[in-house]
C-alpha cells in the first residue's frame, strides 16, 4: 500500500521518549491517534512505531511510541520523515495528497516546462520543484496555479516574465 509523508521529527522533547514533530498532514488526529501504525524512514531502513500518546506543543505535535519511553531510544529518528498509509477515505470530493502532484506535467500558457519531482512544504506555501529544460521553483498559490487535474496529471501554471528561461 502507498504512504503519504506525515511529518518530519525535529528533535526529542523531554526524557520520557516523546519525539517533537512538524507535522504535513490535515489529519493530525487520525494519523497520531493511539494504537496507530507510523513509519519512520530511518535512513533509507522503514521502522513500524504504534503511537502510545500525542499532543500540541507550541506548533508541533509531541509523539510517544509504544515501548519507546525513553530519550536514549528515540533520540536516533532526529531529522526523519514520517509516513502513514495513504488513505483516501480521509479526504472530501475534490481533495488530494500533496504527494499526488509528484510526476503532474506542467505547463505554462498551454506550453509544457517540465514534471513536478518534489514538494517543498514550507509555513506559508508550498513550493512545486519542476524539472524540464531547467529547474524552476514555482510557489503553489493561486497567483500562479490556475488548474490543477490530478487524475490526468496535468497542472496549469501562469507565471510572469522572466519567472524562468523560456529557451
Amino acid at each position: 500500500m502507498e504512504q503519504v509523508i506525515i511529518g518530519k521529527i525535529v528533535n526529542t522533547h523531554g526524557i520520557k521518549g516523546e519525539l517533537k514533530v512538524k507535522s504535513s498532514t490535515d489529519f493530525v488526529e487520525e494519523r497520531f491517534a493511539k494504537g496507530q501504525h507510523v513509519l519512520i524512514d530511518d535512513h533509507g531502513q522503514m521502522v513500524d512505531m504504534i503511537v502510545a500518546t500525542h499532543r500540541f506543543h507550541k506548533g508541533h505535535v509531541l509523539v510517544s511510541f509504544q515501548g519507546f519511553q525513553d530519550i536514549n531510544l528515540v533520540e536516533k529518528y532526529k531529522g526523519c520523515t514520517m509516513y502513514a498509509q495513504k488513505d483516501i477515505n480521509l479526504l472530501d470530493e475534490g481533495e488530494y495528497y500533496i504527494g499526488d502532484l509528484i510526476g503532474c506535467e506542467v505547463y505554462n500558457q498551454n506550453e509544457w516546462i517540465g514534471k513536478v519531482t518534489d514538494v517543498q512544504l514550507y509555513d506559508h506555501h508550498d513550493i512545486l520543484v519542476v524539472e524540464g529544460n531547467q529547474k524552476i521553483l514555482i510557489p503553489y498559490v493561486d497567483a500562479f496555479v490556475e488548474h490543477e487535474n490530478i487524475e490526468e496529471k496535468r497542472i496549469d501554471v501562469h507565471l510572469i516574465e522572466g519567472f524562468y528561461d523560456e529557451n
